[in-house]
């Protein structure tokens, strides 16, 4: 990730505010990723079915690193794209890191950070 879409991240938390999550990354023997993550990797997030039936984008960015592998755990930040259709989410709540129907990831939200402005 560059600069500059760091910063276009960064304001767009202030904007709309942003969850902190502790995301591990499933092994591929788990049935996981072969390969690591990024910053800026938009993958789809899904809820515990008796909060929220659907899932929803939002692109991550992992704090103190750049990359992620599988099996590996990280603090990320999470970018909702459209938070209006997001469910309410709190600290504690569980999260599943989807990529199309395959779970790639587990996510335990640990802050959620409000907009500044």
């Amino acid at each position: 990730m560059d600069a500059r879409d760091l910063d276009r991240w960064q304001e767009h938390g202030r904007e709309h505010g942003y969850i902190r999550a502790r995301l591990r990354l499933l092994t591929t023997e788990q049935g996981g990723r072969q390969g690591a993550i990024h910053s800026g990797y938009r993958s789809c997030w899904g809820f515990p079915l008796a909060l929220h039936a659907d899932m929803h984008d939002g692109p991550l960015l992992i704090e103190r690193r750049e990359i992620l592998d599988p099996g590996e755990v990280a603090i990320v930040c999470l970018h909702p794209l459209f938070p209006e259709f997001w469910p309410e989410v709190s600290e504690g709540l569980p999260l599943v890191m989807f990529e199309g129907s395959r779970k790639v990831g587990e996510a335990v939200v640990i802050e959620v950070v409000p907009p500044v402005r």
